[in-house]
Protein backbone atom coordinates (compact mmCIF):
# COMPACT_ATOMS: atom_id res chain seq x y z
CA UNK A 1 0.00 0.00 0.00
CA UNK A 2 1.53 3.85 -1.07
CA UNK A 3 -0.83 6.14 0.45
CA UNK A 4 1.85 8.85 -1.26
CA UNK A 5 -0.36 9.91 -4.38
CA UNK A 6 -3.88 10.90 -3.27
CA UNK A 7 -6.29 13.40 -4.00
CA UNK A 8 -8.89 15.59 -1.49
CA UNK A 9 -12.12 15.35 -2.17
CA UNK A 10 -14.45 18.08 0.14
CA UNK A 11 -18.02 18.24 -0.04
CA UNK A 12 -19.02 21.99 0.69
CA UNK A 13 -22.03 24.26 -0.23
CA UNK A 14 -19.85 27.17 1.06
CA UNK A 15 -17.11 29.19 1.09
CA UNK A 16 -15.73 30.53 4.39
CA UNK A 17 -12.90 31.11 6.29
CA UNK A 18 -13.42 27.43 8.03
CA UNK A 19 -12.79 25.97 4.45
CA UNK A 20 -9.97 28.18 3.89
CA UNK A 21 -8.32 27.12 6.64
CA UNK A 22 -9.07 23.34 6.12
CA UNK A 23 -7.51 23.28 2.68
CA UNK A 24 -4.08 25.63 4.21
CA UNK A 25 -3.44 23.10 6.72
CA UNK A 26 -3.99 20.33 3.60
CA UNK A 27 -1.56 22.41 1.48
CA UNK A 28 0.65 22.70 4.68
CA UNK A 29 1.27 18.99 5.28
CA UNK A 30 4.20 16.97 4.66
CA UNK A 31 2.69 14.77 1.79
CA UNK A 32 -0.02 17.14 0.11
CA UNK A 33 -2.72 16.23 -2.16
CA UNK A 34 -1.92 16.32 -5.77
CA UNK A 35 -5.47 17.72 -6.09
CA UNK A 36 -8.45 19.36 -4.26
CA UNK A 37 -11.56 18.43 -5.60
CA UNK A 38 -14.66 20.25 -4.41
CA UNK A 39 -18.24 18.96 -4.64
CA UNK A 40 -19.83 21.95 -4.99
CA UNK A 41 -23.98 21.71 -3.59
CA UNK A 42 -24.33 25.61 -3.25
CA UNK A 43 -25.98 26.36 -6.77
CA UNK A 44 -24.33 29.67 -6.90
CA UNK A 45 -21.92 30.55 -9.41
CA UNK A 46 -20.33 33.07 -7.02
CA UNK A 47 -19.76 30.56 -4.40
CA UNK A 48 -18.53 28.27 -7.33
CA UNK A 49 -15.98 30.96 -9.16
CA UNK A 50 -14.27 31.05 -5.38
CA UNK A 51 -14.15 27.43 -4.66
CA UNK A 52 -12.05 27.05 -8.21
CA UNK A 53 -9.79 30.00 -7.16
CA UNK A 54 -9.24 27.74 -3.71
CA UNK A 55 -8.53 24.15 -5.15
CA UNK A 56 -8.07 22.49 -8.13
CA UNK A 57 -11.51 20.91 -9.61
CA UNK A 58 -14.80 21.64 -8.96
CA UNK A 59 -17.97 18.96 -9.71
CA UNK A 60 -21.69 20.67 -9.45
CA UNK A 61 -23.26 18.41 -7.17
CA UNK A 62 -25.89 16.87 -9.80
CA UNK A 63 -29.41 16.99 -8.68
CA UNK A 64 -31.65 19.32 -6.74
CA UNK A 65 -31.91 16.63 -3.42
CA UNK A 66 -28.82 16.68 -1.60
CA UNK A 67 -27.42 13.18 -0.72
CA UNK A 68 -24.53 12.88 1.03
CA UNK A 69 -23.62 9.39 -0.34
CA UNK A 70 -24.13 10.81 -3.97
CA UNK A 71 -21.70 14.01 -3.40
CA UNK A 72 -19.01 11.52 -2.30
CA UNK A 73 -19.55 9.21 -4.73
CA UNK A 74 -19.35 12.15 -7.12
CA UNK A 75 -16.42 13.30 -5.65
CA UNK A 76 -14.49 9.92 -5.98
CA UNK A 77 -15.52 9.65 -9.50
CA UNK A 78 -13.94 12.76 -10.52
CA UNK A 79 -10.18 11.72 -8.69
CA UNK A 80 -7.76 10.37 -10.44
CA UNK A 81 -5.19 9.22 -7.65
CA UNK A 82 -4.90 5.84 -6.20
CA UNK A 83 -6.42 6.90 -2.63
CA UNK A 84 -8.98 9.86 -2.17
CA UNK A 85 -8.44 11.75 1.00
CA UNK A 86 -12.54 12.06 1.78
CA UNK A 87 -12.60 15.62 4.26
CA UNK A 88 -15.18 17.65 5.77
CA UNK A 89 -14.89 21.41 4.87
CA UNK A 90 -14.85 21.96 8.52
CA UNK A 91 -12.15 19.88 9.51
CA UNK A 92 -8.70 21.42 9.81
CA UNK A 93 -5.33 18.90 10.07
CA UNK A 94 -3.32 21.66 12.25
CA UNK A 95 -0.15 19.15 11.95
CA UNK A 96 1.33 19.20 8.98
CA UNK A 97 2.54 15.67 9.43
CA UNK A 98 -0.52 13.95 10.31
CA UNK A 99 -1.35 12.41 7.07
CA UNK A 100 2.31 11.16 6.69
CA UNK A 101 2.25 9.75 9.80
CA UNK A 102 -1.13 8.63 10.04
CA UNK A 103 -0.86 6.48 6.62
CA UNK A 104 2.62 5.06 7.68
CA UNK A 105 1.01 3.69 10.76
CA UNK A 106 -1.65 2.20 8.74
CA UNK A 107 1.19 0.67 5.99
CA UNK A 108 2.92 -0.43 9.42
CA UNK A 109 -0.37 -1.88 10.65
CA UNK A 110 -1.78 -3.81 7.13
CA UNK A 111 -4.81 -1.15 7.44
CA UNK A 112 -6.14 -0.27 3.72
CA UNK A 113 -8.13 2.62 4.89
CA UNK A 114 -7.03 5.46 7.69
CA UNK A 115 -9.31 8.25 9.42
CA UNK A 116 -8.45 10.62 11.49
CA UNK A 117 -11.12 11.92 14.67
CA UNK A 118 -10.33 14.73 17.02
CA UNK A 119 -9.20 13.03 20.31
CA UNK A 120 -11.30 14.75 23.46
CA UNK A 121 -8.44 14.23 25.88
CA UNK A 122 -5.59 15.74 24.18
CA UNK A 123 -3.75 12.31 23.50
CA UNK A 124 -2.55 10.57 20.24
CA UNK A 125 -3.92 7.57 19.67
CA UNK A 126 -4.52 4.73 17.30
CA UNK A 127 -6.34 1.55 17.25
CA UNK A 128 -7.18 -0.96 14.25
CA UNK A 129 -10.90 -2.25 13.47
CA UNK A 130 -11.54 -5.52 11.92
CA UNK A 131 -14.88 -6.97 11.83
CA UNK A 132 -14.21 -8.44 15.40
CA UNK A 133 -13.99 -5.17 16.57
CA UNK A 134 -16.23 -3.39 15.03
CA UNK A 135 -19.31 -1.81 16.93
CA UNK A 136 -21.00 -0.21 14.14
CA UNK A 137 -19.25 3.24 15.44
CA UNK A 138 -15.74 3.43 14.97
CA UNK A 139 -15.49 1.54 11.57
CA UNK A 140 -15.07 5.07 9.34
CA UNK A 141 -15.25 8.31 9.57
CA UNK A 142 -15.76 10.36 6.32
CA UNK A 143 -15.05 13.42 7.91
CA UNK A 144 -11.45 12.74 7.54
CA UNK A 145 -10.71 9.34 5.74
CA UNK A 146 -8.01 8.10 3.30
CA UNK A 147 -9.43 5.68 1.00
CA UNK A 148 -8.22 3.31 -1.69
CA UNK A 149 -10.33 4.87 -4.99
CA UNK A 150 -10.87 1.92 -6.82
CA UNK A 151 -12.20 -0.29 -4.02
CA UNK A 152 -14.82 2.99 -3.01
CA UNK A 153 -15.76 3.14 -6.79
CA UNK A 154 -16.41 -0.73 -6.78
CA UNK A 155 -18.73 -0.33 -4.19
CA UNK A 156 -19.74 2.91 -3.92
CA UNK A 157 -21.77 4.91 -1.01
CA UNK A 158 -25.47 3.62 -0.95
CA UNK A 159 -27.81 6.88 -1.64
CA UNK A 160 -30.45 4.99 0.73
CA UNK A 161 -28.17 5.21 3.76
CA UNK A 162 -29.51 9.18 4.94
CA UNK A 163 -26.36 9.23 7.93
CA UNK A 164 -23.65 7.54 8.99
CA UNK A 165 -23.18 6.29 5.41
CA UNK A 166 -19.23 5.73 6.70
CA UNK A 167 -20.57 3.44 9.14
CA UNK A 168 -22.44 1.08 6.31
CA UNK A 169 -19.65 1.53 3.84
CA UNK A 170 -16.99 0.15 6.41
CA UNK A 171 -19.11 -2.63 7.72
CA UNK A 172 -19.06 -3.75 4.08
CA UNK A 173 -15.63 -3.40 3.80
CA UNK A 174 -15.03 -4.97 7.18
CA UNK A 175 -16.88 -8.03 6.43
CA UNK A 176 -17.06 -9.03 2.99
CA UNK A 177 -14.10 -7.43 2.31
CA UNK A 178 -12.25 -8.89 5.23
CA UNK A 179 -10.22 -5.19 5.52
CA UNK A 180 -8.82 -3.46 8.26
CA UNK A 181 -8.91 0.86 9.16
CA UNK A 182 -7.02 2.61 11.66
CA UNK A 183 -8.49 5.03 13.53
CA UNK A 184 -6.15 8.24 14.51
CA UNK A 185 -7.41 9.93 17.55
CA UNK A 186 -5.33 13.47 17.59
CA UNK A 187 -5.66 16.86 19.46
CA UNK A 188 -4.46 18.38 16.07
CA UNK A 189 -7.07 16.64 14.08
CA UNK A 190 -10.15 19.66 14.47
CA UNK A 191 -13.35 19.18 14.00
CA UNK A 192 -14.70 22.28 13.77
CA UNK A 193 -18.41 22.09 12.49
CA UNK A 194 -20.25 24.54 14.45
CA UNK A 195 -24.11 22.44 14.08
CA UNK A 196 -23.15 19.48 15.37
CA UNK A 197 -27.10 18.92 17.16
CA UNK A 198 -29.58 16.42 18.64
CA UNK A 199 -30.85 15.74 15.02
CA UNK A 200 -27.53 14.41 13.99
CA UNK A 201 -27.16 12.16 16.64
CA UNK A 202 -30.54 11.03 16.18
CA UNK A 203 -30.30 10.45 12.55
CA UNK A 204 -26.91 8.73 13.15
CA UNK A 205 -27.87 6.32 15.27
CA UNK A 206 -31.12 5.55 13.77
CA UNK A 207 -29.22 4.81 10.38
CA UNK A 208 -26.33 3.03 12.16
CA UNK A 209 -29.13 0.31 13.52
CA UNK A 210 -30.47 -0.01 10.87
CA UNK A 211 -28.23 -0.24 8.09
CA UNK A 212 -25.01 -1.37 9.53
CA UNK A 213 -25.54 -3.17 12.89
CA UNK A 214 -28.90 -4.54 13.79
CA UNK A 215 -27.70 -5.89 17.40
CA UNK A 216 -28.20 -2.15 18.01
CA UNK A 217 -32.38 -2.26 17.23
CA UNK A 218 -32.77 -5.39 19.85
CA UNK A 219 -35.57 -4.71 22.99
CA UNK A 220 -32.19 -3.95 25.33
CA UNK A 221 -31.22 -1.19 23.26
CA UNK A 222 -34.49 0.52 23.28
CA UNK A 223 -34.65 0.00 27.02
CA UNK A 224 -31.37 1.55 28.07
CA UNK A 225 -32.40 4.78 25.57
CA UNK A 226 -35.58 5.07 27.33
CA UNK A 227 -33.81 4.53 30.77
CA UNK A 228 -31.31 7.50 29.51
CA UNK A 229 -33.84 9.63 28.44
CA UNK A 230 -35.85 9.41 32.03
CA UNK A 231 -32.24 9.89 33.55
CA UNK A 232 -32.18 13.20 31.63
CA UNK A 233 -35.04 14.25 32.46
CA UNK A 234 -34.43 13.86 35.94
CA UNK A 235 -31.41 15.86 36.05
CA UNK A 236 -33.12 18.80 34.35
CA UNK A 237 -31.77 18.08 31.00
CA UNK A 238 -34.61 18.03 28.86
CA UNK A 239 -33.08 18.61 25.24
CA UNK A 240 -31.26 15.71 26.21
CA UNK A 241 -33.84 13.53 27.27
CA UNK A 242 -35.65 14.06 24.23
CA UNK A 243 -33.07 13.53 22.44
CA UNK A 244 -32.21 9.78 23.72
CA UNK A 245 -36.36 9.44 23.74
CA UNK A 246 -36.38 10.32 19.66
CA UNK A 247 -33.57 7.95 18.95
CA UNK A 248 -35.22 4.92 21.15
CA UNK A 249 -38.89 5.99 19.08
CA UNK A 250 -36.77 5.45 16.16
CA UNK A 251 -35.49 2.41 16.82
CA UNK A 252 -38.43 0.63 17.75
CA UNK A 253 -39.92 1.88 14.38
CA UNK A 254 -36.81 0.49 11.98
CA UNK A 255 -38.08 -3.09 14.16
CA UNK A 256 -40.99 -3.01 11.50
CA UNK A 257 -40.14 -0.66 8.66
CA UNK A 258 -37.27 1.18 6.80
CA UNK A 259 -36.09 4.45 8.09
CA UNK A 260 -36.74 7.23 5.71
CA UNK A 261 -35.17 10.70 6.68
CA UNK A 262 -33.42 13.63 4.77
CA UNK A 263 -29.46 13.35 4.06
CA UNK A 264 -28.28 17.29 4.82
CA UNK A 265 -25.75 19.32 6.42
CA UNK A 266 -25.58 20.14 10.03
Amino acid sequence: MNFAEYDAVIRTDRHDATLERAVAALRRQTTPPRRIIFVDSSGDAACRDRLTKLGDTVVPYPQPVFNFSIAINVGLAAASSPHVLLISSHVVLDDPRLIEEGCARAQDAAAEVVYWIPSEDDVAEVFRVDKTLFDGHNGLSNACAMLPRLTALERPFRADVFSAEDQEWAGWFLRERQGRTLRVKHPLALYLNPNVNALKTINEEIAIAYFTDRRWLRPHRIIERVVRAALAAFRGRPDRARMHWEIAKGLLAANFRKPSRMSRYY
